[in-house]
């Protein structure tokens, strides 16, 4: 099974009632999320205030982010099935680690305007928007 979620015929009239559709939207959101990009990216930031040096810990965040915002399209790319569209889908999970980078570390990378409530409101709108984008 790929990494990466392609979309089935049925999949595309998402309006569709029934619980196969419904399972199918849920799996296709699930996987438009990069999880292992944010565990990584979790597991670094938590690292930072470890630092024994007296270095702006800013700079470390914003480097794992960037990082991980690079790394996102490419590692998905890399697991990717041969043949098989993907170029959406990379566009939208790296989308979708911005919204999440957001929503789990904000506090850290943009202290001045980062929001609990607004991250939570991004992040559920992202997630319903994201199912019903084609993936070709």
């Amino acid at each position: 099974m790929s990494r990466l979620y392609y979309d089935r015929p049925a999949t595309r009239a998402w309006l569709a009632s029934g619980v196969n559709s419904r399972k199918e939207y849920l799996e296709k959101v699930a996987r438009l999320i990069p999880g292992e990009i944010v565990a990584g990216y979790l597991t670094l930031i938590g690292f930072v205030p470890l630092l024994r040096q007296e270095w702006p810990h800013w700079a470390f965040y914003l480097g794992i982010f960037l990082l991980c915002l690079i790394l996102t399209p490419f590692y998905l790319n890399y697991l990717a099935d041969e043949n098989k569209p993907k170029v959406t889908h990379l566009i939208v999970s790296t989308l979708a680690f911005i919204f999440w980078a957001y929503a789990v570390s904000g506090t850290v990378l943009c202290p001045n305007i980062y929001d609990p409530a607004l991250a939570s409101i991004l992040l559920i709108c992202f997630s319903l928007v994201s199912g019903i984008i084609p993936l070709g």
